[in-house]
């Protein structure tokens, strides 16, 4: 990234009309022909067309004396004075395409965008074969964020002329921008080709070189737009942005001195701030942004740039009021947000920066600096699973192509990420000697157990022992009594008497006996129950906690422009029921949702997710992928074209937003991706996008599951009963007990292809943290 780097688009230039007037006074004094070049000297042109404008009879010639007066204050900078000569030059001429494009051109260099584009567009309805036309109204496209459109904009003009340089240097700007550099580089080639001797294009070929890290390649084009041009500063001073991310800090700041000496632009001011900046010379970087913010006040990489370095000498407030100005003046500048994130980890406001980092990789979602930042902001919010997420992200991107930036980010990052190896491998010695002691308790536990047993049973022994010696001494008396009172009664009598005292013995016996075994008995199912019983207690406690649980659900089936889905409504309401039979504190159920009640809908689900441990979402009906992107369809869609989607319909990402914020489990659950009546009435209006079968292969960051009921590039089923196949098995599933969420949708993967004979599978895309997590838990 060359951090001073400003794209400049190649529009057609402002017209004036040359034209005669049918008063020959008029014209003899010299107010005509000057009027007429009036853009090559407004100081004279502009007072020479007043006059003519006030004197002249002629009304048909006065919107082209107000156009040429118009063309003369965009020179001079009067951007609302040349709109408004423009604006009357049309209310005399509606049919002016001179008056439109330069107001288009005025409107664009003053910002207004959409005003711009709309005046494009009127011009292009009165000659819609000008390439002219197409190539200025994508320049508007680029500066509104609009790549695609731009680009489509740019292979019109090519193809009504296939010569036409500028809208090939165009394009390739567009294509940089869209980060496609290989593409760029081969529209560089063909600007080129169409004019060798104009140095911008092998300067831009350069910086589409260097974003693919072909620093020795960028080197080379920067060398060949200076022998073309030995006075293009802009070459010097990319070149030294090439050195500087080589290294070589020595000749990049001869570089960006020789660009300062040619041309003192606010870009080579903050390139060689950078430089200094790398020698650690911080006040010397400060004293270069200052200078660029005199030349150029609203420069936003400017304040960005003094603000990190600010941040960097430990001036965190001046950073911060650096980093707020740049952001008022483009808000989605990924190196203001990032840089100000870093200010907000150094403040200790972790959850600031954390958004910062997060609207950075939204709009650029390669910036390695941004997910290492961020990395380091959940890390000192205690968000561990997160931090190791973004610093592994951070380490898988290359680092080539933003060394200065990226370099010092992946070693951080690699830092980080031993650091917290080495806390868990002690968290788990600790873990593991607690589960030492557990074992131990338990073993001196079950001693102890057995010891009792053993006491129990030598109490019963000795109970028993005492039982038969009284029984064996009372026997003995009674049978010596016997004896002494009997001894003359016979024989016979003395054994009945025996036999007697033997069954008295053995009734004693056989009582003492059983009372001993039902005591033992009761003890032993005593012990048993409390053993159960603390198992149990002890399940009950290691059971996941529920936490707090927010589900969208939404069933579009009612749509306006195709015909009606009957299952995706009942899906819904029943999902929307399963969800609060598990326990869900808050279901929020939709149907037939327009876009606006569709984004209205996800705004709100986001306000309740910010407390939320879950945050599920649940969609059925219609759903398509262009491009590569996957799109949620409101029901007011039309889509009558493939470029109407962006604004007709939500793509996946806005809906995968609206989860980000849960602390635990992010989970998306899409039954979309039926047939898709849109497909075969959309009309083409770019080649590069394709419209696919199904939805595309998704990649969410961790802790977020994304659950198709088809799998990428297969069509789901609305099926035959009250449920679609998908719908119907996740019903069954969700209210199983102690089912964990990755083997839930493991069987309803099964149960779906054995219901659709193998012609739908549904496939989970994503990865969750090592907690485990049920609808159920017991």
């Amino acid at each position: 990234m060359i951090i001073g780097r400003i794209l400049v688009f190649v529009c057609s230039v402002l017209l004036a009309a040359p034209f005669a007037l049918g008063s020959r006074a008029l014209a003899a004094d010299g107010d005509l022909e000057l009027c007429n070049h009036s853009l090559s000297n407004p100081d004279a042109g502009i007072p020479a067309c007043t006059r003519l404008i006030e004197s002249s009879a002629d009304e048909a010639a006065t919107p082209g004396l107000l156009n040429n007066r118009g063309v003369a204050k965009v020179r001079k900078g009067d951007l609302e004075g040349a709109i408004a000569d423009f604006s009357r030059a049309l209310d005399r001429n509606p049919n002016s395409i001179d008056a439109y494009r330069n107001r288009g051109l005025a409107r664009q260099i003053e910002g207004d965008y959409d005003g711009s584009i709309a005046d494009y567009n009127q011009a292009i309805r009165i000659d819609a074969k000008s390439p002219d036309l197409y190539n200025s109204r994508g320049a508007a496209l680029v500066n509104k964020g609009e790549y695609d459109r731009a680009i489509a904009d740019y292979d019109k003009a090519i193809r009504l002329n296939g010569k036409f340089a500028k809208a090939f240097y165009n394009r390739g700007q567009a294509r940089y921008l869209k980060n496609q550099p290989d593409r760029a580089i081969a529209d560089f080639d063909e600007f080129i080709k169409l004019s060798p001797n104009e140095a911008k294009g092998y300067v831009q070929r350069a910086d589409a070189r260097l974003a693919k890290a072909d620093v020795l390649g960028a080197i080379a084009d920067y060398d060949s737009a200076i022998k073309v041009d030995g006075g293009n500063g802009e070459a010097f001073s990319h070149r030294g942005e090439a050195r500087r991310l080589q290294g070589d800090l020595e000749k990049s700041l001869l570089d960006q001195n020789k660009a300062i000496e040619l041309a003192a632009t606010p870009e080579s001011y903050v390139n060689r701030a950078l430089v200094y900046a790398d020698q650690g010379k911080l006040d010397l970087a400060i004293a270069d942004c200052d200078e660029a913010l005199l030349l150029r006040p609203k420069y936003d990489l400017a304040f960005a740039q003094r603000g990190r370095v600010k941040r960097l000498s430990g001036d965190l407030e001046g950073a911060l009021g650096d980093l707020n100005k740049a952001l008022s003046i483009d808000p989605r500048l990924p190196v203001s947000l990032s840089f100000r994130g870093d200010v907000f980890l150094a403040r200790d406001s972790s959850d600031r920066a954390i958004a910062d980092f997060t609207e950075a990789l939204r709009v650029a979602p390669d910036f390695v600096a941004a997910y290492a930042g961020r990395g380091q902001a959940y890390e000192k919010a205690g968000q561990l699973p997160k931090a190791k997420a973004d610093y592994q992200k951070a380490l898988s991107l290359p680092g080539e192509a933003d060394a200065a930036l990226a370099k010092p980010a992946q070693n951080q990052a690699r830092a980080r990420l031993a650091a917290l190896a080495a806390s868990e491998a002690s968290s788990a010695k600790i873990v593991a000697g607690v589960a030492v002691a557990d074992a131990t308790d338990a073993r001196a536990k079950a001693d102890a157990e057995a010891r009792a047993k053993a006491e129990a049973e030598q109490q019963a022994a000795a109970i028993e022992a005492r039982i038969k010696t009284e029984v064996e001494a009372r026997t003995k008396v009674a049978a010596e009594a016997a004896r002494a009172r009997l001894e003359t009664q016979a024989a016979a009598e003395a054994r009945a008497r025996a036999d007697a005292d033997a069954k008295a013995k053995a009734a004693y016996e056989a009582q003492a006996k059983a009372e001993f075994d039902t005591r033992l008995k009761a003890e032993v199912e005593a012990r048993a129950k409390a053993v159960v019983e603390a198992a149990q207690a002890k399940s009950a406690a290691l059971a996941p906690p529920i936490g707090n649980r927010v589900a969208l659900v939404i069933g579009n089936s009612s749509y306006r422009e195709v015909a009606t889905l009957p299952n995706p409504q009942r899906d819904a309401q029943a999902v929307a029921a399963a969800f609060r039979k598990v326990g869900f504190q808050t279901v929020f159920a939709e149907q037939d949702l327009t876009r606006e009640k569709f984004l209205a809908a996800l705004r709100a689900f986001e306000d309740k997710v910010e407390t939320a441990d879950w945050a599920v979402v649940y969609y059925a009906g219609h759903g398509l992928e262009i491009g590569g992107v996957n799109y949620l369809i409101p029901v007011d869609a039309k889509l009558r074209a493939d470029r109407d989607v962006q604004d007709e319909a939500i793509t996946l990402e806005r809906v995968l937003i609206a989860t980000e914020r849960a602390k635990k489990l992010r989970l998306v659950i899409l039954d979309a991706c039926r047939d898709n009546p849109f497909a075969a009435r959309m009309q083409r209006t770019m080649a590069s996008r394709s419209i696919g079968r199904g939805f595309a292969r998704v990649e969410p960051e961790g802790g977020t599951l994304v659950a198709y009921a088809a799998r990428d590039g297969q069509v789901a089923q609305d099926g035959d009963g009250d449920h679609s196949p998908f719908t119907q098995a996740f019903l069954r599933n969700i209210v199983k007990p102690q089912l964990e969420i990755n083997m839930l949708f493991r069987q309803i993967r099964d149960e779906v292809r054995q219901a659709t004979n193998q012609r739908q599978e549904p496939f989970t895309y994503g990865s969750l943290p090592g907690e485990s997590f049920y609808f159920v838990a017991k």
